[in-house]
């Protein structure tokens, strides 16, 4: 039987009484490639602050390996993209090498050298993220989150900001990273067309799981329609 990575059983998580998240239950197994979609306020975001401890569910149980969050995080590492962070702090007065190495305790040159090779950006490892283009900004703060070749990777719209060519690029490195390293990836995306060809399953959430499975079944009208009811026209493709 496939090794579960991440599970949720019955997880709710509410802001001021409403609930954001109702009834999770989720099982993702080690070296999927998860896409999560769904519109604004769906509890994306929410979803993988769950996953990585940050909060807590008011009522369900989330698992990593089988253990808590908080105490799997005591020797491991999470890969973690949060959303928009390249374009909040890029003011900072870094270099690129020292953002990839800020934050952690034990990673060594050779691991830097590794996530900037992946994402190749290793030319611009002494320059500041002043000097960088949005989508190098991007890529600088992705070799971060994989920097110690974590086993799960969570990334909260890591396409934002940058052009079509680097979107491609980095859902292409993505791939590699998933089906070369073994990474279990789980991306919250709204550049559905962009990436259904690349992951091995989709989840649609609206608060609750409205579907899940093989892309080829979820990017269909009838379940775009469920979670885009005015839009829907405009995302469905044939995959």
């Amino acid at each position: 039987m496939p090794v579960s990575a991440i599970t949720l059983k019955n997880v709710y998580y509410s802001f001021d009484s409403i609930f954001v998240l109702e009834d999770i239950n989720l099982e993702i197994p080690e070296r999927c490639y998860l896409g999560i979609i769904g519109p604004n306020g769906a509890g994306k975001t929410t979803l993988l602050r769950l996953i990585l401890g940050i909060i807590k569910p008011h009522k369900g149980e989330v698992l990593i390996y089988g253990m808590r969050p908080q105490d799997y995080l005591k020797s491991q590492t999470i890969g973690y993209l949060p959303q928009r962070i390249s374009q909040t702090i890029y003011e900072f007065p870094i270099t690129v090498e020292e953002l990839v190495k800020s934050g952690y305790e034990r990673i060594k040159k050779h691991h830097i050298d590794w996530a900037l090779d992946v994402f190749k950006i290793s030319h611009l490892k002494k320059k500041s993220l002043r000097e960088l283009s949005g989508g190098q900004r991007q890529k600088a703060f992705l070799a971060r989150a994989i920097a110690l070749q974590p086993k799960i990777l969570l990334l909260d719209e890591p396409t934002t900001y940058i052009d079509p060519y680097s979107m491609d690029e980095v859902f292409q490195i993505l791939e590699d990273l998933n089906q070369n390293f073994g990474i279990t990836i789980v991306v919250v995306t709204h550049d559905i067309a962009t990436f259904a060809h690349e992951v091995n399953c989709i989840m649609c959430l609206n608060r609750k799981v409205v579907c899940l499975g093989e892309p080829q079944r979820i990017l269909k009208d009838e379940y775009m329609k469920m979670l885009y009811p005015e839009q829907a026209v405009f995302l469905h493709r044939d995959v």
